[in-house]
């Protein structure tokens, strides 16, 4: 095994031209990138207390839910930022289609700006259970507005899906309300208290529709960014350094054990 620094510096101009190599044609590359800004949100996933019709009527129901929503509740909004429903809308609303250049008419341009899109953005869940939205773009603006949209349509989505629910819930009420009083096999005063029941839950559920609660709240919501975050010259710079420096050990050990081998008086 020959010694380290022996062989640095019996190479070291071919480690001073490899690593001159390198960096020359990582800086060519990292200067033709585009350069993109990045829009950062934060939030945090609302209870399941918030989407409680008892909650509306009940004090002591209060005492059962954290103000803030579970682990459970994050990885949906988390599992829901890689369906393409949540990136359709905001392809149309920002026009996205233009933006990237995509020469593709109708459908099929939508669905390329869909999948560039998804590739600039990333919805995670942080180390600290909070909900991360990034959006990486070339316009600073557009990316934060692109962060906060793409939130905003998380929320939504939720919501609706929550919304819906209730609804099915109030018609179902409704029309159990309806065969009550088109029954007649209750005393009067039992078919009254029933119905004064039904009534009651349904105007639980008609308060929550009208409220339609948030199923995200947002702690800090994106900011038109300063600098630009990619291409990352010196992470990259690093990583091609020692990269660089890998290989041209393995080189070297390579070529000085060939060179041994073929010096040897055995061969």
């Amino acid at each position: 095994m020959p010694d380290f620094i022996q062989l640095l510096k019996k190479r070291i101009r071919f480690l001073a031209i490899s690593l001159l190599l390198a960096w020359s044609i990582t800086c060519i590359v990292l200067w033709f990138l585009p350069i993109k800004y990045k829009g950062e949100t934060t939030s945090v996933p609302s209870s399941a207390y918030a989407s409680d019709p008892n909650r509306l009527f009940s004090k002591q129901i209060q005492q059962l839910y954290s103000p803030l929503g579970s682990p459970d509740e994050l990885d949906l909004l988390v599992g829901s930022g890689r369906l393409d429903t949540v990136y359709r809308p905001l392809v149309r609303q920002f026009n996205l289609v233009k933006h990237y250049f995509i020469s593709d008419l109708g459908e099929k341009g939508i669905w390329r700006a869909v999948k560039q899109l998804k590739k600039d953005a990333k919805v995670y869940k942080s180390e600290y259970n909070e909900l991360k939205v990034h959006v990486w773009d070339t316009d600073p603006v557009l990316a934060a507005d692109l962060a906060n949209a793409l939130t905003a349509r998380l929320d939504s989505l939720h919501r609706d899906l929550m919304g819906r629910q209730n609804q099915q819930t109030r018609d179902a009420l409704q029309k159990g309300l309806s065969r009550l009083r088109g029954s007649d096999s209750l005393p009067f005063a039992q078919k009254l208290q029933q119905e004064i029941q039904y009534l009651g839950f349904i105007d639980q559920y008609t308060l929550l529709l009208e409220q339609r609660p948030s199923s995200i709240q947002v702690l800090d919501p994106a900011v038109v960014p300063v600098f630009s975050d990619k291409p990352l010259w010196g992470l990259t710079l690093i990583a091609v350094t020692i990269l660089t420096m890998l290989v041209w050990l393995v080189a070297s050990l390579w070529m000085a054990r060939r060179t041994v081998y073929e010096l040897s008086p055995d061969k």
